[in-house]
C-alpha cells in the first residue's frame, strides 16, 4: 500500500494562486521564455492557465502539495517521462497562441523509462524545514507503486546545493542536459516497488 504523509495531497486547480507562483520561480528561465514574459510575475498568467487545465505537463493532477500551518508550504510537479512529450503539446500550442510568430518545439527533458520530476518548489517561508525532502519521497513512493523504474530530474548547474539535496536523496548525475541555452544535470534514482 502507498503510504503518504497526510500533509501531502494531490494539487487542485483552486491551488493556482498559491502554486503557480512558486513554480514559475522553480521553472525561471525556461518560465518566462515560454510564456513571453520579463519577470516571474508576468508568467503567472500563463502558467495559471495551463495549471488549471488537465492534459499538461504543468496540471494541477501533476503536482502534489505540501500543506503547512493552513497554507501550501511546497509543491512538485511529476509524471512518466514517456508522456513528456504528449503533456508538452499543450503547452506548445498555448505558447503559439500566444505568439503565432515563435517557433515553438519541444526539447526532451526526461527519460521513457523514469518517472519525472520536472519541478519542485518551497515557498520562501517555509525553507530548511525538510519540505523538498519530503515532497521528493512521496512522489517516489507514487512511483514505485505504478511500477516505475527509476526517478530522475534536472538540476541546474548553477546550483550545488539543490544538488547536494538530491544526492543525500540517493540521486546520481547520469548526464547532461542544455534546454533553452542553460546547462542542467541530469540524475536518477532507482525505486524500490513494495508489493
Amino acid at each position: 500500500m502507498t503510504t503518504i504523509r497526510p500533509d501531502v495531497r494531490q494539487a487542485r486547480p483552486a491551488d493556482a494562486a498559491e502554486v503557480v507562483p512558486l513554480l514559475v520561480e522553480a521553472i525561471d528561465h525556461l518560465a518566462l521564455q515560454l510564456a513571453g514574459a520579463d519577470d516571474h510575475a508576468g508568467a503567472v498568467p500563463f502558467f495559471a492557465r495551463l495549471f488549471q487545465a488537465r492534459g499538461n505537463r504543468y496540471g494541477y493532477e501533476h503536482a502534489l502539495v505540501l500543506e503547512s500551518g493552513g497554507e501550501i508550504a511546497a509543491a512538485i510537479l511529476a509524471y512518466p517521462g514517456r508522456d513528456e512529450a504528449v503533456l508538452a503539446a499543450p503547452v506548445l500550442a498555448a505558447c503559439r497562441e500566444r505568439d503565432p510568430s515563435g517557433t515553438y518545439r519541444h526539447e526532451a527533458e526526461s527519460a521513457p523509462d523514469e518517472f519525472y520530476l520536472d519541478a519542485l518548489t518551497v515557498a520562501p517561508r517555509h525553507r530548511g524545514a525538510g519540505h523538498a525532502a519530503t515532497l521528493i519521497e512521496a512522489a517516489c513512493t507514487r512511483a514505485a507503486a505504478a511500477g516505475h523504474p527509476r526517478a530522475g530530474l534536472l538540476v541546474d548547474i548553477e546550483k550545488p546545493g539543490v544538488k547536494r539535496l538530491y544526492e543525500r536523496l540517493g540521486f546520481a548525475v547520469d548526464g547532461e542536459r542544455t534546454l533553452a541555452g542553460h546547462r542542467y544535470e541530469h540524475m536518477s534514482r532507482a525505486l524500490v516497488h513494495r508489493p
